[in-house]
């Protein structure tokens, strides 16, 4: 069994080598790893790095690109990748070394899933947290993707769902470029469409926040971009469940994207954010109307939602 790690780059020249070398540190042997790491147009030494990586291990392949952003870097991943599954992972992330046999061993035992998911541990200066911790979801369950989000299980980092490469070759996955949370919107339909996916306690993947690294845009542009990102995700998620015949899992999707959208709306009439001004949330608002998602409409997942959100549209619509 040969897993494949898709690793798109950007300016991680510092951090490359420690993600490399957690997979290099691990029980699996090099016939039972592939390393594809994409650089994204990276303006630092990135590139270099990744040559005497590939130098070092023969297993290794790196392509370069104009940056297009994470998403189109994936893209590129998967269709080269080769192995039995594919595990994305961000560039100045790292890996559980002492866990990634174990994780092959048990994704052999349940008969090759779907999916197999795991934790992230969240690396925050001196404090950790585990930040996809699979609320309402037993561990070590083999569960059906519908039945986990109907559960409660909440799809969020891509990084966190280890895909069997049929599996998505299979439903034709990607990533949709262009958008910010991209994780989520890719990561719900794999779930939703997943036959089987066992449940993991492990914490395998090491997330960092690095200390220099921009928590916050510090554009009018950027701050745009992601928040109109959320809408673009909702959008998606309403158009995917159309091709899906499972009515409740449909309801349910439809309600969760109604409430990214209430969201949205919410997060600006609250922002505090020099950014976020009255022009700022008249453009966010007109971009929603020109897609019919705004005014809000139901379902929502709680009244109390409902509710607000007729409070939301009394306060914006003209």
């Amino acid at each position: 069994m040969k897993i494949s790690f898709v690793i798109p780059i950007y300016n991680a020249e510092l951090y490359l080598n420690k993600c490399i070398e957690s997979i290099y540190n691990s029980a699996l042997t090099n016939s039972e790893v592939e390393i594809i790491m994409i650089d994204d147009g990276s303006t630092d030494n990135s590139a270099k790095v990744a040559k005497q990586i590939c130098q070092q291990h023969k297993n290794t392949t790196l392509i370069e690109q104009e940056n297009q952003g994470s998403s189109a870097a994936r893209n590129v991943g998967i269709e080269k990748a080769t192995g039995d599954y594919i595990w994305f992972i961000d560039s100045d992330d790292y890996l559980e070394s002492s866990l990634l046999g174990r994780i092959k061993k048990d994704i052999i035992e349940n008969n090759f899933p779907d999916i197999f998911a795991i934790q992230l541990k969240l690396i925050d200066g001196k404090t950790t947290r585990i930040e996809c911790s699979q609320q309402k979801v037993k561990h070590n369950v083999v569960l059906k993707g519908r039945d986990a989000i109907l559960t409660g299980y909440q799809p969020s980092s891509a990084c966190a769902i280890i895909c069997k490469r049929d599996f998505i070759k299979k439903h034709q996955l990607s990533f949709y470029v262009g958008i910010s949370h991209q994780d989520v919107e890719f990561s719900m339909r794999a779930v939703a469409l997943a036959k089987n996916i066992y449940f993991s306690d492990y914490q395998a993947y090491i997330y960092i926040k690095h200390s220099g690294s921009v928590s916050k845009p510090k554009t009018v542009e950027r701050q745009y971009f992601y928040t109109i990102g959320d809408m673009y995700v909702a959008l998606s998620h309403q158009k995917f469940i159309k091709t899906l015949e499972d009515k409740e899992l449909q309801d349910y999707i439809l309600r969760w994207s109604n409430n990214i959208l209430f969201n949205l709306v919410l997060s600006i009439k609250r922002s505090n954010s020099p950014l976020i001004d009255k022009n700022f949330r008249k453009k966010v608002l007109n971009e929603m109307k020109s897609h019919g998602v705004f005014p809000l409409q139901g379902p929502f997942t709680s009244w109390r939602i409902w509710i607000l959100s007729k409070l939301l549209n009394l306060r914006y619509i003209n």
